[in-house]
């Protein structure tokens, strides 16, 4: 009996954490169309490989080289394949099911190197962090990369404590740093290495150093990384040398400025997205550091590996001259556990008990800011002015989007309402917990907040922005009116064509011709073809093509609606 407790104790927080994941991550895998740009140029790789089998080399259209390495895109060539169709729920599904083992993962890490709690909270904190969340549900590789960025560390740190032995293990190291490559390329590789050859120099176990650089483990890696990359060159030649090399990797880091590629910041530029991206857990991080330094936290090698993980990935990023809020990604695992084990700690401690009591009272000032809204609604009062009031502070280009969130937040009636007043008691009461400092009790209640939360955003406000923009729909019935064997002509000037090729699959000809030849060849032809509105109409000033269909969805930017045109070949209204 005391032998079945035992293991239900040791199975309750990998289930509770399990359930965590499954609820917050798979439920709108399928349900949210490709709407944005980043998604459907993955997506598209991933149908070449499904649809012509190219597992090797996967290209773009069949003639164009991919941006990042295979690794994502064959895990979701598999999942299509075990589903028997590829859709967005097959792409998008290694991203939830890497987000889901990498949770588990921090877990028994956490478990590991401190106790059983601090490895729960440490996993809650990173399945909730906003980041984490959003990277779990979309079709990118950067989800891929932190799991195997995280496994090559954590398997590292065990072979280096005697935790793992064998040389099973010890190969399994350098076939997950080898993997780590093919995730997003040579960052995969120097990430690991940076941060394992300084915790090895600080430590001076220069014996394991040795060990680590000339084991045969490193023939694997070689093999596994460098020889794909190798058989992808003699494949794809300058092209790929010029993409995956030269732009991808060498101009992105290194190069600012005119010549360099896009997302270029100032190298201050990941000091607030470290915060927001880790909300709400991120609020405690200054106290955490603080911490850090007064006990002197480097000392012990736990706390120091994890710091030197964040603390290398965080410098590295930020000395790169291309950045985006998501390279941080890899970052967290690490931060999560660190915070959790910072809130483990007994109360007694004064930087604690200020930080909680800090972090708590910002959490009242949210909870009586989200009851405002709600009491003038139950007064009988329209609140729409206070999101009018909201959406002018925004930019221009968010503006959008926020008005299709409002007009779908007016339609959901006493749902948005009800959303606030509970969010609200969520905050006032994990509030309260952490005056009393009981951060046990804090963590679950903001557990319960991220999930109510994102059903509200991914439930009401995602998917409404995504029906506004996506060509799913107006897909589905070129599909009706169109023959599947059939080829769609499709004229790729002046919007954003991805999705739309990738909703057709195959039998789709990309047009790149003038409008004068265009027109022409429309006159000539019986064959449908799909062009943007914008296009169209400064192509149609005669009046001859009438559209058999227009999309609603307007796009990526929100701005550019589709139209389906038959060309004129032996109809009437021939001239």
């Amino acid at each position: 009996m005391l032998n079945i407790k035992s293991r239900l104790a040791h199975l309750l927080p990998l289930i509770t954490l399990a359930a965590l994941c499954a609820v917050l991550y798979f439920p709108y895998l399928g349900k949210i169309p490709f709407f944005d740009k980043g998604e459907p140029r993955e997506a598209i790789v991933v149908q070449d490989i499904f649809l012509h089998g190219d597992w090797l080399f996967p290209l773009r259209w069949g003639t164009e080289v991919p941006s990042k390495p295979p690794l994502f895109h064959w895990f979701a060539a598999l999942t299509s394949l075990a589903w028997g169709r590829i859709n967005e729920a097959t792409v998008r599904f290694p991203s939830a099911l890497f987000a889901t083992l990498g949770v588990l993962m921090i877990y028994f890490l956490g478990r590991r190197l401190f106790d059983p709690k601090v490895g729960l909270y440490g996993a809650v904190i990173l399945a909730t962090s906003v980041v984490y969340q959003s990277e779990a549900i979309v079709a990118r590789v950067d989800m891929t990369l932190t799991f195997f960025l995280t496994a090559t560390l954590v398997v590292f740190y065990l072979l280096y404590h005697g935790f793992l032995t064998g040389p099973l293990w010890t190969y399994g190291f350098y076939l997950l740093l080898g993997v780590s490559v093919l995730a997003k390329g040579p960052v995969g590789l120097i990430l690991p290495g940076m941060i394992i050859g300084c915790f090895l120099v600080l430590k001076k176990r220069w014996d394991f150093l040795w060990r680590l650089f000339f084991h045969r483990g490193v023939v694997l890696v070689l093999v596994i990384g460098i020889s794909w990359y190798a058989m992808a060159l003699l494949r794809g030649g300058e092209d790929f040398f010029n993409r995956q090399i030269i732009h991808e990797n060498l101009a992105r880091f290194f190069v600012s400025g005119e010549g360099g590629t896009g997302h270029q910041k100032p190298v201050y530029y990941y000091f607030p997205y470290l915060i927001l991206e880790g909300l709400p857990w991120s609020l405690f991080l200054p106290f955490v550091i603080v911490d850090w330094f007064k006990s002197k936290a480097f000392a012990q090698d736990d706390s120091l590996f994890l710091m030197l993980w964040v603390g290398f990935i965080f410098l590295f990023f930020s000395f790169s001259a291309g950045k985006r809020a998501v390279y941080l990604l890899p970052l967290y695992p690490p931060l999560s556990l660190l915070i959790g084990s910072w809130l483990r700690q007994t109360k007694s401690e004064k930087i604690y008990g200020v930080g909680l009591k800090t972090v708590g009272w910002l959490f009242l000032i949210v909870g009586i800011i989200l009851l405002l809204p709600v009491g003038i609604f139950f007064a009988g009062k329209d609140f729409s002015w206070l999101l009018s009031y909201i959406g002018a502070m925004l930019r221009p280009e968010d503006q959008t989007q926020f008005s299709i969130v409002q007009d779908a937040l007016r339609r959901a009636g006493w749902v948005f309402p009800i959303f606030l007043f509970l969010s609200a008691f969520l905050w006032l009461w994990t509030a309260r917990y952490l005056f009393v400092a009981n951060a046990r009790a804090a963590i679950a209640l903001l557990a319960i907040l991220s999930v109510l939360t994102n059903l509200v955003v991914q439930g009401m406000a995602i998917s409404s922005i995504a029906a506004a923009r996506s060509y799913r729909s107006f897909m589905v019935e070129v599909d009706r009116r169109v023959p599947r064997d059939a080829v769609l002509n499709i004229y790729g000037e002046g919007w954003d064509y991805t999705s739309a090729v990738f909703y057709r699959g195959d039998h789709v000809s990309i047009l790149r011709e003038n409008p004068l030849s265009l027109q022409q060849k429309m006159r000539e032809s019986d064959s449908y073809f799909v062009m943007g509105e914008r296009e169209w109409k400064e192509m149609n000033a005669s009046g001859v093509f009438s559209p058999e269909l227009k999309s609603r969805g307007t796009g990526p930017e929100g701005q550019d609606p589709i139209v389906l045109i038959r060309g004129l070949k032996d109809r009437k209204g021939k001239p």
